[in-house]
């Protein structure tokens, strides 16, 4: 299948990797600006920038690679990816909640364990009404 300049499925796969690329920026010059060494914060942004890279490089050549990238090749790869992104949403669920009773319980500061709760609650709070709107 080639991918022509213009379409939507060339500028998501190059979207992906520009995300990648870009977040791995941002976390250099953060780390830069905290006074750690230029080397080091290199060092912790090449698994982001090798992780985009690689999704842009073989997601053509590998069905479950296409859909990390999130280009579900076909209906039930669809199915998998969303089934997969339900599974990484409850974890991270478990987790923040987990975190903020933990941290709670050694009467620590748990604000950011609260935040994510917060924020995934009300991400399917939001993705609930809207897609019973669109749907």
């Amino acid at each position: 299948m080639s991918m022509k300049s213009g379409s939507p499925r060339r500028r998501r796969v190059l979207s992906t990797a520009l995300v990648g690329l870009a977040i791995g920026m941002i976390l250099i010059a953060v780390e830069v600006k905290q006074g750690a060494p230029i080397s080091s914060a290199i060092g912790g942004s090449v698994i982001l920038v090798v992780y985009a890279v690689a999704l842009v490089a073989f997601q053509t050549r590998s069905e479950t690679i296409s859909t990390l990238a999130g280009n579900p090749v076909d209906e039930r790869w669809g199915l998998i990816h969303a089934r997969a992104l339900g599974t990484a949403a409850n974890i991270g669920a478990v987790v923040a909640i987990g975190g903020f009773v933990v941290m709670e319980a050694m009467g620590r500061d748990a604000w950011q364990f609260a935040l994510m709760v917060c924020v995934i609650g009300l991400g399917y709070a939001g993705g609930v009404v809207w897609y019973r709107r669109r749907l």
